[in-house]
Parts: C-alpha cells; sequence; structure tokens
C-alpha cells in the first residue's frame, strides 16, 4: 500500500475516535451540578409550601434563579433567565413550555408589582420549576 494511503487512513480513524469521543463526553450539565440543582431545589420546596405570604414569595424568585442557573449551565453561556427561555423551546413540549413561561411571568410579578401569591399556587409553581430543572438537566 501506498503511505499516502495508509495516511489518509490513520487520519480518518483519529478523526473518528475524537468523534465518538467527543459525542460520549458531551454532558451538558457535570453531574456535581446536577447534584447542587437537585440538592436547592428539594431544600427549596419548603419554602414555595410554606403558609407565610413572604416566605413563598421568596421561594418562587429562587427557583426562577435556580432555573436562570439550569439554563446557564445547559446553554453554557451567562444569559439572564427571560434570554435562555427563549432559547429553550426545542427542550420542552409546547404546554409544558408555555405553563414555564407563566411561572416566570408570575415571578415577575412577585419582583416588579408587590404580587402576593396563594399557598396553591406557590405550590403549583414549584412543581413547574421541579419538572423544568429535572428536564433541563438530564
Amino acid at each position: 500500500m501506498d503511505n499516502s494511503v495508509i495516511i489518509t487512513i490513520v487520519i480518518l480513524f483519529l478523526v473518528t475516535v475524537l468523534f465518538v469521543f467527543v459525542s460520549l463526553n458531551n454532558n451538558r450539565i457535570s453531574q456535581g451540578r446536577k447534584k447542587k440543582l437537585l440538592v436547592k431545589l428539594e431544600e427549596l420546596r419548603a419554602f414555595a409550601y410554606s403558609n407565610e405570604p413572604a416566605i413563598r414569595r421568596d421561594a418562587v424568585i429562587k427557583l426562577d434563579n435556580l432555573l436562570a442557573k439550569a439554563l446557564q449551565y445547559y446553554f453554557n453561556n451567562t444569559n439572564l433567565c427571560g434570554e435562555n427561555l427563549k432559547l429553550a423551546n426545542k427542550i420542552f413540549k409546547k404546554k409544558d413550555y408555555n405553563t414555564l413561561w407563566d411561572a416566570h411571568k408570575t415571578r415577575n410579578m412577585i419582583v416588579h408589582d408587590d404580587y402576593d401569591i396563594s399557598e396553591e399556587e406557590s405550590k403549583q409553581i414549584y412543581e413547574i420549576y421541579k419538572m423544568s430543572i429535572i428536564k433541563i438537566i438530564k
């Protein structure tokens, strides 16, 4: 065989090995970060289920911050939550995506309009954020 053929075969083999290696190691979010997000998510559950309105409001804000962090890890950027939510439409089914946007809008009403969130609404929003964050980090 000609040397150029052998060199071509070796190069193609190395490119293939590199491609396989990169594909297998393409975890968007490291296991350590996933664990930290899930621990924080579980900690926020008690706050979201609180009887105190101020604690529930704070929980929704922190849940939105946690979502923002998960999306930043997923997209490997430092964009704001709303900007990354626009990019995330392909991660979710349309109904789930719209529900998540509604939860984010509720967070904005809490921050900008001093909105008081009910216990039931806070519980529902926690479950929305939980489902979304778990979906993002899988």
